[in-house]
């Protein structure tokens, strides 16, 4: 056999034989945190030298970097190597830019408009009171349709004419008006086709408005916050015939003014209780609803025809069920109930011994408390326990010997034995101990239902 047969055969490379659009299609599909590994392909060939830069996503980030100069200067080149090539997704975060680097930020964003950027991914945070302005050429960009925004203080939106083909926005920022009083608000309806809008930040000390009049709007999510000893009240003028979600977290609730939403199919709503009866009577047409228990109470108030599904989050120790009955009252239509404890915290128990944890009071005292029951049934039957109320889910079930437990408990029992057309009650209770559970089974077992079909399931597992 001669020398040359013995020789191990060259594996074939056929990866680097692919054409450019497949393995730039490749490098695109990594995962965000692994991007550099795209860069890093550089070094393999000549073949792959600049392929890294030929990716329809681009992420640029000036914490990948040294300083400012080494992530400016990367950012050029890579631009740079692409030419005009089509670009998807820009991604590009600068914090603690300076003034004089507006220029290149400005020529960066210019050249994804003019590669036909779909999906722009932009955080600009200047260090100083400088404020950047957005290029002229973004504005009527016709293939953006998706923008998230991060900057502080907030960039400068224009007020019309501008984003024809924009569909998704997320605006996030803190203190808009910080460095410029007598910017006062900011208004929403210059995007014609915009159907997605999320505004999330600090508000600040000044009142601030927000006019949202979007024809094509149908998700809104806002989320409002402020420092502990800020009570500015805010404003959200929101006018939008196509809304169908709405979700409002809002740390001081804020005015909100609601035109022209009677198409709104479903709110998630966690504020404070003021102004709660004015908010609700704005979205009264809703469908499903889902808020905390301090806007339970303005349910009684405001009228839900529509409402088919009610979720309340528990944001207290202790409920006043009372409320909750109350307002099934109302709520004639209703064929879901969801009651969730979102801030329980699981029993630590050692056996069949359950131990109450994280309550300030001393033993003796929550024996006491447990064991008073507050609540007492309604005069009248609620209507939807009679003719619609289906499917009943309670999260976070304490268990005996913690506040509340006998109201509760007492209130299971009455929605089983009112609930007509009941046809499934799901009880969660993670940690809750085995003679526990078999106690809470038992009273339940001995009731006399109001639907011979229900079925009653208790979860323990901690999931």
């Amino acid at each position: 056999m001669d020398s040359e047969s013995k020789r191990p055969a060259i594996a074939e490379d056929r990866i680097s034989a692919l054409p450019d659009a497949v393995l730039c299609h490749i490098l695109s599909c990594l995962q965000p945190e692994f991007r550099k590994c795209a860069v890093s392909t550089s070094i393999l060939s000549k073949r792959w030298k600049n392929i890294w830069a030929y990716v329809p996503n681009l992420y640029f980030d000036n914490h990948d970097f040294p300083s400012s100069a080494d992530f400016i200067a990367f950012v050029d080149r890579a631009l740079q190597i692409r030419n005009s090539s089509a670009i998807q997704k820009f991604h590009l975060h600068f914090d603690g830019c300076q003034a004089e680097d507006f220029c290149h930020i400005d020529d960066w964003i210019s050249t994804a408009v003019k590669c036909n950027v779909v999906e722009l991914d932009l955080s600009v945070n200047p260090h100083g009171e400088e404020m950047f302005e957005l290029p002229e050429g973004l504005l009527t960009c016709e293939t953006l349709m998706v923008w998230k925004l991060w900057s502080n203080p907030l960039i400068n939106i224009p007020k019309a004419g501008c984003y024809p083909s924009l569909k998704e926005l997320h605006l996030k920022f803190m203190y808009p008006n910080l460095l410029n009083p007598e910017n006062d608000f900011m208004d929403f309806s210059q995007f014609p086709v915009l159907e997605y809008l999320w505004i999330d930040g600090y508000l600040g000390f000044k009142s601030f408005t927000f006019i949202i009049s979007g024809p094509e709007l149908k998700t809104l999510r806002i989320n409002a916050k402020s420092e502990n000893d800020i009570r500015v009240a805010h404003v959200f003028y929101i006018n939008a015939p196509k809304l169908e979600r709405l979700d409002v977290q809002d740390d001081f609730l804020s005015h909100y003014t609601f035109v022209n939403t009677r198409s709104l199919v479903e709110a998630n709503v966690r504020a404070y209780t003021k102004r709660a009866t004015e908010f609700l009577a704005g979205i009264s047409s809703v469908k499903y609803l889902a808020i905390s228990s301090p806007f339970l109470r303005a349910c009684s108030v405001a009228a839900f025809d529509n409402l088919r599904e009610l979720k309340v989050v528990l944001e207290m120790d202790y409920f006043k069920w009372s409320l909750l009955t109350k307002v099934l009252g109302i709520l004639s239509n209703l064929e879901s109930l969801v009651v969730d404890h979102e801030r329980y915290e699981p029993p630590c128990h050692h056996g069949d011994s359950e131990l109450v944890i994280g309550l300030e009071e001393c033993q003796e005292t929550k024996e006491v408390f447990a064991d008073v029951l507050r609540w007492s049934p309604p005069e009248f039957v609620p209507s939807c326990l009679l003719s619609h109320l289906k499917t009943i889910c309670i999260k976070g079930f304490k268990g005996s010997r913690s506040f509340g437990y006998r109201d509760e408990k007492e209130v299971i029992k009455y929605l089983l034995k009112n609930g007509q057309v009941l046809q499934k009650m799901t009880i969660y209770s993670p940690g809750l101990s085995r003679a526990a559970e078999k106690k809470l089974d038992k009273e339940l077992s001995v009731l006399e239902w109001g639907s011979k079909t229900c079925q009653v399931e208790v979860i323990t597992k901690v999931v």
